[in-house]
């Protein structure tokens, strides 16, 4: 069998370079611009409601552990411990969390550590967060994410449920 000379090998090209050529601006402006106005649209919202809310004393420790049924508080008391930037503790409250605000849910689990996608550094929360079980991000908010990750949840967004 002899090799032709004008055949290409399918290895000398790379498909990926095919798939990840940057798109042109126009397209990959007219795909953010979605996700821009939903979160412009959320900080206005938490900005009113953050200055209509009466401030929360601090929460005591709640002491949650894996199992506990909590309740997500509302979204004007979550608003009211939330930053000018939407943050509280450093963690953004996403836009995809507000339907579940006034829900019962179960601890799945307790997240400490995380390990950074950018560098695969391994990081220790210095606040702790919380999973909830069935929670996951549609990922509507952010230009339709398909990942389903789980909403990192802050102890003062939570109330524990008595047994």
């Amino acid at each position: 069998m002899q090799k032709k000379e004008n055949s290409s090998c399918n290895f000398q090209e790379s498909p990926v370079s095919k798939a990840s050529e940057l798109r042109p601006f126009h397209i990959r402006i007219t795909k953010r611009i979605p996700n821009m106005m939903f979160t412009l649209k959320s900080r206005i919202k938490y900005y009113f409601l953050r200055n209509t809310t009466r401030k929360n004393p601090e929460n005591q420790s709640l002491d949650l552990q894996v199992g506990d049924w909590v309740e997500v508080r509302l979204l004007r008391e979550i608003t009211s411990t939330l930053d000018e930037k939407g943050k509280f503790k450093g963690l953004y409250f996403m836009p995809e969390m507000e339907a579940f605000c006034g829900k019962k849910f179960k601890i799945f689990k307790k997240a400490e550590k995380i390990k950074l996608e950018t560098n695969g550094e391994l990081r220790k929360l210095r606040n702790p967060s919380y999973f909830l079980e069935g929670v996951h991000c549609t990922g509507i908010f952010q230009g339709g994410c398909d990942r389903a990750c789980f909403h990192y949840w802050r102890e003062e967004w939570l109330k524990k449920i008595p047994e």
